[in-house]
């Protein structure tokens, strides 16, 4: 039991910096079990834990700049965890990331971003995008006070079975644009934790997708999470448009 509690911690501890502040917006968690195959867990080495990726064609994936030290492979389908430890999804929805294709910045609230290539998996032959499919890409602004979900592999203790597994949560775009971080930042109120970093941000009226959560901020009274504004943002656009080409 003890030698259990002692690895949940120490797990924790190893994929904290990805939190960035990662927090829930109100008094309740209201973050519940999903299984969108798109969306998948970033891990390098042994740890199936550290940011979320989106895949955004058959071979192209999105996510935040700051997981760049995660960014060694992608699993999908994952399962449920046992004791508080994320486990390994089968070896035939795991996916390589090739090292030479990432572009990324890490340069804080609004510019935090990466884009990148996945190759096919080592045991059918196949791109993950292929097998798992994958979301559009908007390049329009969203409507102001859009609804908007996100879906990742957050932290949840005490919730064993959930932690680090695939969870999603809808709120509000609250504001894009801000006085510190320029016009390619927004805020939002769905509820994240740590390994949400690099979810995708999806306007649940078209489906698609307008940024990347990056940054906490809410607490239990008030306060927004952060991302990356992907219509407002000329280098990002560029780099998700030149990855879809290739």
């Amino acid at each position: 039991m003890y030698k259990g509690l002692l690895t949940t911690i120490l797990l924790i501890m190893s994929v904290s910096t990805f939190g960035r502040g990662q927090s829930i917006c109100g008094a309740e968690d209201n973050r519940v079990p999903s299984y969108e195959n798109e969306i998948g867990r970033l891990f390098a080495g042994e740890k199936h834990a550290g940011c979320t990726v989106t895949m955004i064609s058959e071979d192209c994936g999105i996510t935040a700049g700051h997981c760049k030290s995660v960014l060694k492979f992608a699993e999908f389908n994952t399962p449920a965890s046992i004791d508080g430890i994320p486990q390994a999804s089968a070896a035939e929805d795991v996916y390589a990331i090739d090292q030479d294709s990432i572009v990324s910045k890490d340069d804080g609230p609004g510019n935090d971003w990466a884009v990148m290539k996945l190759k096919a998996n080592e045991l059918t032959g196949k791109l993950p995008g292929a097998v798992q499919g994958f979301l559009e890409v908007s390049f329009e602004a969203p409507r102001k006070r859009s609804i908007l979900s996100i879906t990742g592999y957050g932290r949840d203790l005490p919730d064993h079975d959930r932690n680090f597994a695939q969870q999603t949560n809808s709120g509000r775009l609250e504001k894009m644009g801000g006085f510190w971080y320029g016009k390619t930042v927004f805020t939002h109120t769905v509820d994240t934790m740590g390994g949400n970093s690099g979810s995708t941000v999806i306007d649940v009226a078209s489906n698609k997708i307008i940024g990347i959560h990056t940054h906490g901020g809410c607490t239990s009274t008030g306060g927004s999470n952060m991302g990356t504004l992907i219509s407002k943002h000329d280098e990002l656009k560029a780099a998700i448009r030149a990855c879809l080409s290739k």
